[in-house]
């Protein structure tokens, strides 16, 4: 189930909490899971884009980072992870 040893790493700065979510949020799109992000129902990405609420999301620390749903899904859907990227870059040059 796990490739390699857990590793650990202390989450001082909120700055990298929000970076660390969207990382996580990330995860079944950037692994080839699913096709949207909203897809993954095991993930409470949709609680902090308001399309879904079970009580599983701190509003007040999503407020204080992003002003509109639509910021948080920019900034998720924006960004493009260095894996994604290595592996775009082998399907350009070897396809």
């Amino acid at each position: 189930m796990f490739e390699e040893r857990f590793k650990s790493k202390h989450v001082d700065e909120e700055e990298y909490l929000v970076h660390l979510c969207r990382y996580i949020h990330r995860n079944p799109l950037d692994a080839g899971l699913v096709k949207s992000i909203q897809d993954w129902p095991f993930s409470n990405y949709q609680d902090w884009i308001e399309k879904r609420s079970d009580g599983l999301i701190d509003r007040d620390f999503v407020n204080a980072h992003f002003s509109t749903p639509e910021d948080y899904t920019r900034f998720v859907l924006d960004y493009e992870s260095p894996k994604a990227t290595e592996k775009g870059l082998a399907k350009y040059l070897f396809d």
